[in-house]
């Protein structure tokens, strides 16, 4: 935090004529558009930087204010304040949310926390349309963006889908891609929920904290299901776009 204080200074050393809570949301504006600050980071609390910089407090809070209102930074009382993290992802466009997230630009992986096979839940079974007692595949695994969780997801699959579901490392879209397997259909079913204690600590979020609740369900051509799933969100970082 002493670090990027000193290359405020810096920044704010050099001339200007606009207000001085101007120039700082600018300088830490570049430091978010240049990747020295990135997504997740916390920038130093308002009175350290007020100190810091020998500014008021309220020129740091109308600098905050303005970067808040720009979507580039989020500000949780009781949390700090960090470097807004986006996620644009299109339920119309090919490819999966994986492959979206690197589009954009960002560092993503998985942190699985289930791959195994179990016996159906009716309601997974219902959706599956499968026999009650039929075995499915368990996934369940937290989805990083440049090594913060954004979302928590767990996905049910016919055997005959993912096989051998220990051997998935990243993603579940290019692995069926390279085995001839290609959903053309895709339902998805949104709800705003609200995050419960287990949620919180694995997204790093306040407990009660909104999320947004994706049922997905994936067919093939021929109308066969792929693939059950509920994924759980951070409303902070994602932004869904449907085209009609």
């Amino acid at each position: 935090m002493h670090e990027f204080i000193t290359w405020l200074c810096r920044q704010l050393a050099q001339e200007a004529a606009a207000p001085r809570y101007m120039q700082l949301a600018a300088a830490i504006e570049m430091a978010i558009r240049q990747r020295t600050l990135a997504a997740g980071d916390f920038l130093p609390p308002e009175r350290l930087m007020a100190e810091g910089l020998a500014l008021s407090r309220v020129t740091v809070s109308k600098a905050m204010k303005m970067l808040e209102g720009k979507s580039l930074i989020l500000r949780q009382r009781g949390v700090g304040t960090r470097v807004a993290m986006h996620i644009g992802y299109s339920c119309n466009q090919d490819g999966s949310a994986t492959a979206q997230m690197l589009r954009n630009g960002s560092s993503v992986s998985n942190q699985w926390l289930l791959r195994t096979r179990m016996t159906a839940p009716a309601e997974v079974a219902k959706a599956l349309a499968l026999e009650g007692s039929a075995t499915v595949v368990k996934l369940r695994r937290l989805r990083l963006m440049d090594g913060s969780p954004v979302s928590l997801e767990t996905t049910y699959i016919p055997p005959r889908f993912l096989p051998d579901p220990e051997r998935l490392e990243h993603s579940l879209h290019a692995l069926w891609q390279a085995r001839g397997i290609v959903p053309e259909g895709k339902h998805f079913l949104l709800k705003a929920v609200a995050c419960n204690s287990e949620m919180a600590n694995l997204l790093n979020v306040h407990s009660g904290t909104p999320l947004l609740r994706i049922i997905q369900t994936s067919r093939n051509a021929r109308g066969e299901v792929l693939a059950f799933s509920e994924t759980l969100c951070r409303s902070d970082v994602y932004e869904f776009e449907v085209n009609s």
